[in-house]
């Protein structure tokens, strides 16, 4: 009943076009505010980070990867929200192929772009980072040998 009123009040005050606004920004609500979303160079490996301000109704994150010269990305992890807000994930794969993917990532075919979608049951969220600045080519060799060895 309020809310019936509310309603008609809005619309005969303002017009539809204020009442459409107004339902459709209560209706759609972010299921994580996203404060932090970074990604660095960590030895020959990347660091990434994150941090929530809310995990309402959050599913998971997913974190998957893109070079320069890729068309599409691919999921590196998937992680389960546990309510502590901050979240990293230390990317070791980024000199060889990923299980499923047979090519390796060329030494210089960055920079790379992550991306972090937050998966909810009112829809994904997307934000990307690009991945800044190129490794030497002393980390990269180094890479690449640890690589063949784990």
């Amino acid at each position: 009943m309020v809310k019936a009123v509310l309603v008609r009040r809005t619309f005969c005050r303002s017009g539809l076009a204020t009442l459409v606004l107004v339902l459709c920004s209560v209706a759609v609500t972010l299921a994580a505010t996203l404060t932090l979303f970074t990604a660095a160079y960590d030895g020959t490996s990347v660091r990434v980070e994150w941090e929530v301000s809310t995990e309402t109704d959050v599913n998971g994150f997913e974190l998957s990867r893109k070079a320069s010269n890729e068309t599409s990305y691919t999921a590196v992890t998937t992680v389960t929200p546990t309510g502590q807000r901050r979240y990293q994930f230390t990317d070791i794969n980024v000199y060889r192929a990923l299980p499923g993917n047979n090519t390796t990532p060329a030494a210089g075919s960055g920079p790379y772009t992550y991306r972090l979608l937050v998966r909810s049951p009112n829809g994904d969220q997307a934000y990307l980072t690009i991945l800044t600045g190129t490794p030497s080519a002393v980390q990269r060799s180094w890479g690449t040998i640890k690589s063949m060895f784990r």
